[in-house]
């Protein structure tokens, strides 16, 4: 394996386009005519794009945006690229210098970021598409790959298998934690700078009981949740029940629904509506989040802030007249008991435990229903009530 760095002008040069590669095998097919040996060798070694629906060829299009909007200077210096790796079955003569000749054409194959090639192709052919000078200078880009050469197909098969199955995924909430240009992201670093909340005899910043970097809070730590979990909270209290799936993913402020009028509340409004609803009720319920009650559970979170969302001035499902959050909560039983949580937001296992493992997908909207309606067979569960 060696690693070089080439210009994106030859790159794509000499790497084919693998959106073209699989188009033109599917015309020869659909003609009666063999597919030529570069497709079937790829195949052998890549997942194919597929159709214009396939999760591979949808990611082409969101690749090819980020990487525009990289190379026109929106993101500044916070963006980058990860290494492209490729694969060349006849071996390379690497001089002292660390030169070397690649294979042009049907003698390099993408063992991996292959979404990367065929976004930059994309970007390649159609640069006004992507908001670029039809003259804009490729040639200008440098591009960091690796190449394993000299290698045959079951060994570039296996280097396939174990780039894609042997690391450990990140949990997605937790990487959109760390997204700095995500408005819901933004907004829970601001409220976790900026507030203080009691702890005992004192207060203390949001922001140490936070904790990040990590999937879990264990039950002796100081802090309260998760960043991704706080960033939960702020999802659904920003854009209700629609945020308990939207949590993890990106939430921008066009994503706050519209009022009869048309109008969309300002960004800067709904930044303050929320920093100061929710920061006032992080200090008025600290005694619950410090216990870790049932009310830091990422399901009873995710329901609870799309509750909270209804006191939001931009709120598709508000309160109705005389019904307060504070009236509407006032009897819940935060406690971690299974009489009052099970099947809602906790299970009971066969060996008689509680887990409170389900997520908020799992169980955000079995949570804010039984917080919304006092009267359901859940509400009276979760408030004693039985």
């Amino acid at each position: 394996m060696a690693n070089g760095v080439i210009d994106c002008e030859n790159l794509l040069a000499i790497v084919n386009d693998p959106q073209e590669v699989e188009d033109a095998a599917k015309r020869a097919q659909k003609a009666g005519r063999p597919i030529g040996e570069y497709a079937r060798t790829r195949a052998g070694v890549q997942r194919l794009l597929g159709t214009a629906g396939s999760k591979k060829a949808k990611n082409v299009g969101e690749y090819a945006d980020y990487i525009a909007a990289g190379l026109r200077g929106d993101y500044d210096e916070a963006w980058s690229l990860p290494q492209i790796t490729l694969w060349s079955p006849r071996p390379l003569m690497i001089s002292e210098e660390g030169s070397s000749a690649l294979p042009i054409k049907d003698g390099l194959y993408v063992l991996d970021s292959e979404t990367q090639v065929t976004a930059w192709h994309r970007i390649k052919s159609h640069p006004g598409a992507y908001d670029l000078s039809e003259d804009f200078d490729f040639g200008a880009v440098p591009l960091s790959f690796e190449i394993f050469h000299g290698i045959g197909i079951m060994a570039a098969r296996q280097i396939f298998h174990d780039r894609n199955m042997k690391g450990v995924p990140v949990d997605k909430s937790l990487a959109m934690s760390m997204d700095g240009r995500d408005f819901g992201t933004t907004v829970t670093r601001k409220l976790m700078e900026s507030l203080k909340v009691p702890v005992g005899e004192t207060t203390a910043q949001l922001s140490s009981l936070i904790l990040t970097g990590k999937r879990q809070v264990s039950d002796k730590a100081a802090e309260w949740m998760t960043m991704s979990v706080l960033r939960t909270f702020i999802a659904t209290a920003m854009l209700g029940k629609a945020g308990i799936h939207a949590a993890s993913t990106g939430i921008e402020h066009e994503d706050i629904p519209v009022d009869e009028s048309g109008t969309r509340p300002d960004r800067a409004v709904v930044q303050r509506e929320v920093m100061e609803t929710m920061g006032a009720f992080l200090q008025e319920n600290a005694q619950f989040f410090h216990s870790k009650t049932a009310i830091t559970a990422p399901a009873v979170v995710a329901g609870l802030g799309a509750t909270i969302n209804r006191c939001m001035s931009w709120s598709t499902d508000p309160l109705t007249d005389g019904v307060t959050l504070e009236r509407l909560l006032e009897d819940v039983k935060w406690e971690r008991e299974a009489k009052y949580w099970s099947g809602i937001a906790a299970k009971v296992t066969d060996r008689g435990a509680v887990s409170w493992a389900g997520g908020a997908r799992d169980s955000g909207h079995k949570v804010y229903d039984a917080l919304n309606r006092p009267e359901s067979e859940a509400g009276k569960q979760i408030r004693g009530r039985f």
